[in-house]
């Protein structure tokens, strides 16, 4: 049977959606670059808000127009499933649970490996969390395994991925460090880039990820979302730590990697918002000064508590600060990045760029742009002059190859 597949979302919805390809391949299904020659589509969906939630279904019913079977996973799966229903009766729901850790990767040189589903947190305003439920580990002995075949697949880069990295293994007895360190015993050549933890699930292990990150085949990055700087914000959010937590925790990674790569996560016009609490935001956000700053403005999502929260704020309030704060993160990258001009620096080559040029990532996580038009370069480590900083990118000239 031939299949087409799209992915939406998060890191962790795209790994398992390319597992779940995977697994077809493996079954003798072949994939095609278009749905008009596939007997079934395959749709990774996300939820997040509710802008992209409609999204989803509107390709949903695109889809089912041109296959004779959709095959739907993601979040989408776990809520308004009657909804799904009425779009077409030659829909199939995959429950993202069920989808096993694939064996069998596709080549790339970057490689997804979600570790668990679900999560130990209740956030008022998180859909995801109804769909995906409580925290479910995978074992690390399946994880190694899947881990070893995208290394001997040839990637580079593996995405450690699920909703809450730093909250693994604390259902089956493990943990985050105990599973890196076990991936860590392959002996071959690779990065480990550590995917999003929430801040009250990181700061007991705090110790344990600075080493980690001491370690050469692990990327200086982290991703560790705000959502806001007002204490009174996070507490109606259902967050369980404050601002003052986030930033210690923050500093005190950053003081022993000045060049961490720091992504965090804003939520903007949250219900009760007011000026001073997202002035309070602004403040610790230019204080820290986040490579990458993810905005999202506030989507109120069924079956959330936060849905029935008075004091919302007008959306051209909400479309306002999240203006703001998108300027805000493009100057602080372009600053970040602008340290970097005049340094020479390791690269991997990972893909090709636009035009004629190459991307690769610094073992700091930066993206930079080689204007190289030899593809023989992708897969190679090389070193470079970083000669220019753009938002979020580095511009760089080839030196040699290691």
């Amino acid at each position: 049977m031939k299949y087409y597949l799209e992915a939406y979302g998060c890191t962790m919805n795209q790994g398992e959606t390319q597992m779940f390809a995977e697994n077809l391949n493996s079954q003798g299904h072949v994939q095609v670059d278009n749905p008009e020659y596939a007997d079934m589509a395959v749709i990774g969906t996300c939820v997040v808000i509710s802008k992209t939630e409609e999204r989803m279904k509107r390709r949903i019913k695109e889809l089912s127009e041109k296959c004779s079977k959709v095959m739907v996973t993601g979040c989408l799966t776990s809520i308004n499933n009657g909804e799904l229903d009425v779009i077409s009766d030659n829909i199939e729901k995959v429950v993202p649970n069920d989808i096993s850790l694939s064996v069998c990767p596709k080549k790339g040189l970057v490689g997804v490996l979600p570790i668990a589903s679900g999560c130990l947190g209740d956030c008022s305003y998180c859909i995801t969390k109804i769909a995906r439920g409580p925290l479910n580990s995978r074992e690390p002995d399946d994880i190694k395994c899947r881990f070893e075949e995208l290394v001997k697949s040839s990637a580079w880069e593996i995405q450690i991925t699920c909703q809450d990295t730093a909250s693994y293994g604390k259902d089956i007895n493990s943990s985050l460090p105990e599973l890196i360190h076990k991936l860590l015993e392959i002996d071959k050549e690779f990065r480990i880039r550590i995917g999003m933890m929430n801040p009250d699930t990181a700061i007991p292990i705090k110790e344990e990820i600075k080493n980690i990150l001491n370690h050469e085949r692990i990327y200086k990055f982290l991703h560790i979302p705000l959502q806001s700087g007002s204490e009174q914000v996070l507490k109606d959010m259902n967050r369980r730590y404050t601002p003052e937590d986030w930033i210690k925790l923050v500093k005190g990674i950053r003081q022993k990697f000045p060049d961490l790569t720091l992504s965090t996560d804003i939520i903007a016009g949250f219900p009760g918002e007011e000026e001073d609490a997202f002035d309070k935001t602004l403040e610790i956000i230019r204080d820290a000064k986040p490579d990458i700053i993810n905005v999202t403005r506030f989507s109120p999502r069924p079956g959330t508590e936060a849905i029935n929260k008075i004091n919302k704020i007008h959306s051209r309030i909400k479309k306002k600060r999240s203006k703001e704060l998108t300027e805000l993160r493009f100057k602080i990258s372009r600053d970040r990045n602008k340290r970097y001009v005049g340094r020479r620096m390791q690269v991997t080559i990972l893909e090709e760029g636009k035009g004629d040029s190459l991307k690769g990532r610094t073992d700091n996580y930066k993206v930079v742009v080689l204007n190289e038009e030899d593809c023989s370069l992708i897969g190679k480590r090389v070193e470079v002059d970083i000669v220019n900083a753009k938002d979020i990118y580095l511009e760089a000239e080839l030196i040699r190859i290691i």
